[in-house]
Formats: structure tokens, C-alpha cells, sequence
């Protein structure tokens, strides 16, 4: 598997990949975090969570465009504040072999 750069491709929205942060917290280290890219209107927002931008038209909260680190095990996914640059797929599950 290959880093794919943002500024090329996007991954498919609301698929988790391997997102590369590499200026974490003001540069002091990088990350690589599960997270997944939402575009405008495709990641509803949270009920418990503030912001966000209103849709009249179907009555929807939505999250705001960008990255959001995905908890397999959490409803809630975290905004990702820090620029992404790079992204890869997912490794496949292991073999049973």
C-alpha cells in the first residue's frame, strides 16, 4: 500500500483510512490516526455534539467538511483540527492461514 497525497486524489467519503497528520500538536511529532474525509453534507452531526452547519431543506445538522478521527467503537468521531496531507487504505484483515 501507498501514501496517497490530498492535494491528488481524496478517499472516498466516510471510508476509514490511515490518515498522516505530520504536524501534531504545533509540529512537536506526527501521527498516523484511523479517520475518515466528509464532504459537505455527508457526515451527520452528533446529538450531543455543538456546531456544525444547518440544512433547512432536511432539517439536518451536519458536520463540517473536513477529517474526522474514527473510533470503530464510539458514535461520536472527533473533528481533526491539524492539517492532513497524506492517506492510505485500510490494511485487509488477516488470512486465517
Amino acid at each position: 500500500m501507498e501514501w496517497v497525497k490530498c492535494s491528488y486524489q481524496m478517499p472516498p467519503p466516510g471510508v476509514p483510512v490511515i490518515a498522516y497528520v505530520p504536524t501534531y500538536s504545533g509540529g512537536e511529532y506526527s501521527r498516523r490516526i484511523r479517520a475518515a474525509y466528509a464532504p459537505p453534507k455527508t457526515l451527520e452531526l452528533h446529538i450531543d455534539a455543538e456546531g456544525g452547519d444547518y440544512d433547512e431543506e432536511t432539517d439536518t445538522y451536519w458536520c463540517e467538511e473536513g477529517w474526522y478521527e474514527q473510533n470503530e467503537y464510539e458514535e461520536c468521531h472527533w473533528r481533526v483540527s491539524d492539517e492532513v496531507t497524506h492517506w492510505m487504505p485500510l490494511p485487509p484483515e488477516p488470512s486465517n492461514g
